[in-house]
């Protein structure tokens, strides 16, 4: 293949690419009108009262020609000028009351529509798979929530006010010009549509560039987010310069694309402006002689194309609102690209599959046994899990240790049914999981995380969130079994203290005593720690831990551990690596064996 041949190739594959993706964005904004049709009242009256307010608007220059044709020097009728005036005063603000009504209506479509976008990608958010969410960060998910949302919102409002506008100024003025002289309003018509080649050759190179600058926000959004939380680390580690110099690579990135964006997006309304002048000119320069052959015997006569001074004026000025459309549709290309993008990034996440609800079947109680036998599972096409066996009967406390990484928290998932098997059979009372219901099975648990999670309320909403209904008693009891409630009295407000939504006011150990309070309220069915007193003092623990003991009697517990010293009474203990189980037992049955267990608790020691 020689080098024409692969130029050849190359421009072809990109032009395949241009019209794929110049047909995506149709369909983005196809559907993005599909959620404003929900709302016809406001689309309708709104688009209804934008259109009369432009027909009003052209009626004018019509009014202001007649009045100039009176105006003749010497014989001038004053009393039809005066009329003729009140009659554009009139237009003039019936057309400003009907377009401030229109853009109020068409305001609140957008952001009706918008809200509800909103409302469902949101509800998409909670019900998508735990996997899917973990591909993005959470400041891309914000982006697509916040700013996305603006962008789109803001689309639609300019792009169905400035195209219904735009349609009806069209089809009016070229009415207009041609009931006033059809040989100039040809000429017109000849002239203009090139504003409209030169801006359709621009808003195809605005395409690409706008995708890349979504992109980049996006991403600029996720390490702002990440970086910002993780603040406290960056400062001991001295990593501020290294996340300044990854920031600024990013951000520099976002100035390339989204200035080549603008500068393409901003070259449209020029370009049509400077055409349209050219336009206009020529228009006028053949309208003075047009006025000149109106006489008799001259050429304008001959050919039924007689103009008048009043006319020509007219005229001009429809000339000038002929080429507007134009210019207002092309100006806001660059607001329907990033509309269309962002649209893009939020339909991306609202078409992926929700979470399969499970089976039928409700998780009974009390829950009895629960058993893995060979369970495999894989986060990607290579497996990370195997042959994982062991069983859980009703009222035992399994502990989970190993190194990081060796699957304990993916095994509770599991469990939890945040992720389903790959492999193998894990059942409830010899009922396979996936018979349940997901709900079913989480609700069967109590969890405690390391890192705990808490929402902008009082300390009283916190503890009380898995139960909402709980009196003022019920949650003292539970914060004293938390041994919370120390910390909770020297508090000004007590419970009813707020606090925000990452709970920086108050230590991680406060949080977690917090989180510990609201398990111990709910008293599930069965519980899973994971490093629960990770982040509480050496007294407080050993406290807590005896108050956990209290509620777990009876009840079946998985602990996720790497302080071997709480986890020695458990039932069974599953020693994990490299997502295989390499040992299981006792304490003293591993102790015993003398293997991977025995150098762990040496290494604590």
């Amino acid at each position: 293949m020689n080098n024409t041949d692969i130029k050849n190739t190359s421009s072809i594959k990109k032009d395949r690419r241009g019209k794929a993706e110049k047909r995506a964005s149709y369909s983005v904004m196809r559907r993005i009108l599909s959620y404003a049709l929900k709302h016809k009242g406001y689309f309708f009256f709104g688009l209804l009262l934008v259109v009369c307010g432009t027909a009003l608007s052209l009626i004018a220059p019509i009014l202001t020609g007649r009045a100039i044709d009176y105006a003749v020097p010497g014989n001038a009728d004053l009393v039809m000028i005066g009329r003729y005036c009140a009659g554009i005063a009139a237009c003039i603000a019936a057309s400003g009351a009907a377009t401030w009504s229109g853009n109020l209506l068409l305001n609140k479509l957008a952001f009706s529509t918008i809200r509800d976008i909103r409302k469902e990608l949101y509800g998409k958010l909670l019900t998508l798979p735990l996997a899917q969410i973990e591909k993005h960060n959470r400041g891309d998910l914000m982006t697509r929530m916040s700013t996305f949302g603006e962008n789109l919102s803001d689309g639609l409002y300019q792009g169905i006010m400035q195209f219904s506008a735009g349609a009806v100024t069209l089809i009016a003025t070229l009415v207009c010009m041609f009931a006033l002289n059809w040989a100039i309003a040809a000429v017109v018509v000849c002239l203009t549509p090139i504003s409209a080649l030169i801006s359709a050759k621009i808003a195809k190179r605005n395409r690409t560039t706008f995708k890349v600058q979504s992109e980049n926000m996006a991403r600029m959004s996720g390490m702002s987010e990440e970086y910002l939380s993780g603040t406290r680390v960056l400062r001991a580690y001295g990593k501020v310069a290294d996340s300044e110099r990854a920031f600024a690579e990013i951000n520099k990135e976002l100035f390339r694309s989204g200035l080549s964006s603008q500068f393409a997006g901003a070259c449209v309304n020029p370009v049509s402006r400077i055409v349209n002048n050219v336009v206009y000119a020529v228009v006028a320069v053949i309208g003075g002689l047009f006025i000149i052959g109106s006489t008799n015997g001259g050429f304008a006569a001959s050919i039924g194309a007689v103009l008048t001074v009043g006319e020509l004026s007219a005229f001009l000025s429809y000339a000038n609102q002929f080429a507007k459309p134009f210019n207002d549709m092309t100006s806001v290309t660059a607001e329907l690209q990033t509309a269309a993008s962002a649209g893009r990034k939020i339909f991306e996440l609202t078409d992926c599959k929700d979470e399969d609800k499970g089976g039928a079947l409700t998780v009974k109680s009390p829950v009895g046994d629960i058993e893995l036998d060979r369970v495999s599972f894989s986060y990607t096409d290579k497996p990370f899990m195997e042959d994982i066996t062991f069983a859980a009967l009703q009222g035992q406390k399994i502990a989970l240790v190993g190194t990081t990484g060796s699957g304990k928290t993916t095994i509770i998932n599991l469990i939890m049914r945040f992720y389903d098997i790959t492999g193998g059979k894990l059942t409830f009372d010899g009922t396979n999981v996936d018979e349940f219901s997901r709900v079913s099975v989480r609700r069967a648990f109590g969890m405690v995380l390391q890192d705990t999670w808490l929402f902008g309320g009082t300390i009283k909403e916190n503890i009380a969130y898995g139960k909402p209904d709980a009196t003022d008693e019920e949650i003292a009891r539970a914060a004293a079994a938390a041994h919370l409630d120390k910390f909770v009295s020297t508090l000004e407000k007590g419970y009813d203290t707020v606090i925000s939504g990452d709970g920086e006011e108050l230590s991680e150990g406060q949080k977690q005593l917090i989180a510990i309070a609201r398990v111990f309220l709910t008293s599930p069915e069965m519980l899973i720690l994971d490093e629960a007193t990770a982040s509480v003092d050496g007294l407080t623990e050993r406290a807590v831990q005896s108050a956990f003991a209290k509620l777990l009697g009876g009840k079946t517990s998985f602990i996720v551990a790497h302080r071997l010293s709480t986890i020695r009474d458990s039932d069974l203990i599953v020693v994990m690596d490299k997502g295989h189980i390499i040992e299981k037992g006792t304490h003293d049955e591993l102790v015993a064996l003398g293997g991977y267990y025995c150098e762990m608790l040496k290494a604590a020691e």
